[in-house]
């Protein structure tokens, strides 16, 4: 099966009426706290502390005054440096690196009662959003400055106690407060949280960078009460002075922080071994992976195409919806877009979505068979997905309100990647998918404007000829719709027969997607 424009259509619509905007409830964190604690302690002992109360359905939101934080794992990217050889070696040792510092973050994560939303890569975003009220604001900020504060010591801690300090590595930290609208569109063993809204934004745009240290935004250092000679930056603002210790509501004392290193370390203790991270490779289609089985010593490894899409211009569209009180507008589009561009992936062209990442999707592909990858064919198919892709979003602009001014940027490479799960296990474990390819394609959709899509090198040098013809010397496209790239890129392989027109004059050479027809029998799975 592959990219229908009546049929994306039909999708966009149900997944539309599934979630309309008048059923959407809109509750804010204050209220839901409150509903929590008026059950009483076994409720909110129940409900996990804070942690539940974002576990919201796809037809609720909740407006959440909080301080967000993102960590970066700055020597992260030394570990996948060697870009030349991505083998299994390195990448088991960029999983090691990655499993170790999650369960890290998490034991402090557990210690705060934060919320963590999402670990990717070398971030990690997590909220902190109690005590609840404007009028607490100070209070969570200090304690955000607290929590991130315990981060970088436990993994300045952990880092050094395995293998001798190989996995040694600082840490930079975004820190912003402010008004949010907390989602989740994903069910079961694959939750979808999403914070929108310029804090969580913010708080990753901090925390980028090669320097190590705490970075407050010039709203968290107002909170604060902190002098802010140049608006905003890094802040040495020390926690453990009593007074402000006290005022934060929770601080760990190194003693605690030593304890819980210890324990990681120790539950990591079989780490840098050839044991602890088994691979397999998983035969094509990608879009039979089973998430609940994966763990460290049930790991693929393989050849892949890696797929990020994000949505141009999100951020300020919710800061509108927000501002002019249309949230559930809001919730109900993205919840439309976010499954629609889901479906394209996984119903049309096999693939396997990894996670959302805020407003956009990171996915997983493959042809080929149980013993290799057919890479030419490997970067068709991801190119005709993202075109898919792009069309479709072209409907969702049609039928869902006001984001006509909203875009779709589009990155594509290939080569070998692990996907597994990491952390914590249970519940806490978190979908991982990380390699040069995953790190390219991302860094490609992020220099793309809302209408190109790229291709990395690596996919460039695999892709047959046609396809290569139709990116630029920047390996960049500009409306690459699937329209073009059946008539442009497949079409140019295997043309779809001339149609006349009702005068009887040929109308030349018909794309399926403009026709509505079946995709043609090629004698290949290659677009099956």
């Amino acid at each position: 099966m592959a990219w229908n424009i009546s049929r994306s259509e039909k999708r966009i619509r149900q997944f539309l009426q599934s979630v309309p905007a008048s059923v959407v409830t809109i509750e804010t964190f204050d209220d839901r706290y409150a509903r929590f604690r008026a059950g009483g302690p076994q409720a909110l002992a129940m409900a996990g502390a804070s942690k539940s109360l974002f576990k919201v359905s796809d037809r609720e939101a909740v407006l959440v005054d909080g301080a967000h934080v993102y960590v970066q794992l700055t020597n992260y990217h030394s570990v996948l440096q060697d870009v030349i050889r991505q083998t299994e070696a390195r990448h088991r040792r960029a999983l090691q690196f990655l499993h170790l510092h999650y369960a890290a973050c998490d034991r402090i994560i557990q210690e705060y009662g934060a919320q963590r939303v999402d670990f990717h890569g070398p971030r990690l975003h997590a909220v902190i959003a109690d005590p609840p009220g404007a009028q607490n604001e100070r209070l969570r900020v200090a304690r955000a400055v607290a929590f991130a504060q315990a981060i970088a010591r436990m993994v300045e801690m952990t880092g050094g106690l395995v293998l001798n300090g190989e996995f040694a590595t600082g840490t930079r930290i975004g820190i912003d407060s402010g008004k949010a609208i907390a989602v989740d569109s994903g069910r079961g063993s694959e939750p979808e949280p999403l914070f929108l809204g310029q804090p969580a934004n913010y708080a990753a745009k901090l925390a980028e960078g090669p320097e190590t240290g705490i970075y407050l935004s010039a709203r968290a250092r107002q909170a604060l009460a902190l002098s802010i000679p140049f608006g905003e930056g890094r802040t040495e603002y020390n926690m453990r002075n009593a007074a402000l210790s006290s005022m934060s509501g929770a601080t760990l004392d190194d003693q605690r922080i030593r304890t819980l290193s210890a324990n990681v370390a120790y539950d990591m203790r079989d780490l840098g071994t050839k044991a602890d991270f088994v691979f397999h490779r998983h035969t094509p289609p990608l879009r039979t992976i089973d998430y609940v089985i994966l763990s460290p010593s049930n790991s693929i490894h393989m050849e892949l195409a890696s797929i990020f899409a994000d949505i141009d211009g999100f951020t300020k569209y919710v800061d509108a919806c927000i501002a002019q009180g249309r949230a559930s507008e809001l919730v109900s589009n993205l919840h439309a877009i976010r499954l629609e561009l889901a479906a394209v992936l996984k119903e049309d062209f096999d693939g396997r979505k990894v996670r959302f990442i805020g407003d956009c999707l990171h996915g997983v592909l493959a042809e080929g068979t149980s013993a290799s990858t057919d890479m030419s064919g490997t970067v068709l198919r991801g190119v005709m997905c993202a075109a898919a892709m792009r069309s479709s979003f072209d409907l969702c602009r049609d039928i869902l309100p006001n984001i006509h001014n909203l875009g779709i940027a589009i990155g594509v490479e290939i080569g070998p990647t692990p996907i597994t799960r990491l952390g914590i296990r249970g519940e806490y474990s978190v979908r991982c998918a990380t390699s040069s390819a995953v790190s390219t394609s991302e860094d490609l959709q992020g220099d793309c404007e809302g209408d190109e899509t790229a291709l990395g090198t690596q996919a460039l040098k695999v892709a047959t000829i046609d396809v290569r013809r139709r990116f630029d010397v920047h390996g960049k496209a500009k409306d690459l719709t699937y329209e073009d790239a059946v008539s442009s890129i497949e079409g140019a392989r295997f043309p779809t027969p001339a149609v006349r027109t009702a005068a009887g004059t040929s109308a030349g050479w018909i794309s399926q997607a403009s026709s509505d027809h079946a995709i043609r029998s090629t004698g290949s799975n290659r677009h099956a």
